[in-house]
């Protein structure tokens, strides 16, 4: 051992003993492990050295499925008959308007169902809002869609192709509210508002003019939600690997929640495909 070393060793037994001489405790010499002077190059960088390992990150998933009704029959008559008196009869009767509140379709699948995380995943960066806006139309007094989510940030404009007024009424609870008339045949979208804030359930449009008119708006800040089609099915893709909380709401549920909790599985890569059972006892129409 050379001197320098032998001074340095010297030097920490020295330290620790005047610790313990102070402190009145044990004390234990640390290991001490030298590198000799003449190691160089490779040798001396591979002292402590660790290999990078590459972090491996599961594919996304999507999840996709199918509600159901089950213990019931089908949807519900028109809202509207043709030919019926009502306000505005020459544009709001001019066909059947459904009633929008229970529509089954093939296999007794649940249109217009909300399947949706109520928060972003863990480390989600937020997407930049569609820069084209959202055309929210109106039809022989319906509302087009009935049922629709639509990103925060992204501009709604309101349309008609009505030859009637009518007036848009939102009822959020974290947004500021709108209530608004839409003049007669408007295709521009002169009423055009924002949803700056993701709400923790859908929340409902009306027309005051003509008060059986009803859609549903789900503002949320991330893109992993869907409203089931025409037949009950749903997809939602991209969604991280691992377990999720998703919320199921439908507007003819008792309580609207089909399920308020529903964990689901997501498989890295794949599809995780389910079918969710809405029990026609808890329908409250």
């Amino acid at each position: 051992m050379k001197s320098s070393n032998k001074i340095l060793v010297l030097g920490l037994l020295a330290s620790f003993a005047g610790c313990s001489e102070y402190s009145g405790g044990a004390y234990v010499v640390p290991e001490v492990t030298f590198v000799p002077a003449e190691t160089t190059g490779a040798a001396a960088e591979s002292v402590g050295d660790v290999a990078d390992e590459p972090i491996e990150v599961a594919s996304p998933g999507t999840f996709t499925g199918k509600v159901v009704l089950v213990g019931g029959g089908a949807g519900l008559p028109p809202l509207i008959a043709m030919g019926a008196d009502v306000k505005d009869k020459e544009v709001c009767a001019a066909v059947d308007v459904p009633d929008e509140r229970l529509v089954v379709g093939n296999g007794n699948g649940v249109a217009n169902v909300f399947i949706y995380l109520p928060k972003a995943p863990k480390n989600f960066k937020s997407l930049e809002p569609p820069a084209d806006p959202f055309l929210f139309d109106q039809k022989n007094c319906r509302f087009l869609p009935h049922c629709v989510v639509i990103p925060t940030g992204q501009t709604v404009k309101v349309l008609s192709d009505d030859s009637v007024a009518h007036n848009t009424h939102t009822y959020p609870n974290k947004n500021q509210g709108v209530n608004s008339g839409v003049a007669p045949g408007d295709r521009e979208g002169k009423l055009e508002f924002v949803y700056r804030k993701s709400e923790a359930q859908p929340l409902s449009v009306k027309c005051d003019y003509h008060t059986w008119m009803t859609a549903y708006h789900l503002p949320l800040d991330h893109p992993f939600a869907a409203v089931t089609d025409a037949d009950g099915g749903f997809t939602i893709a991209d969604l991280p690997a691992g377990k999720h909380t998703f919320t199921v709401w439908h507007e003819a549920v008792d309580g609207n929640f089909v399920e308020r909790k529903l964990v689901v599985d997501i498989q890295p890569g794949g599809e995780t495909d389910m079918q969710i059972e809405l029990s026609a006892d808890k329908l409250k129409l």
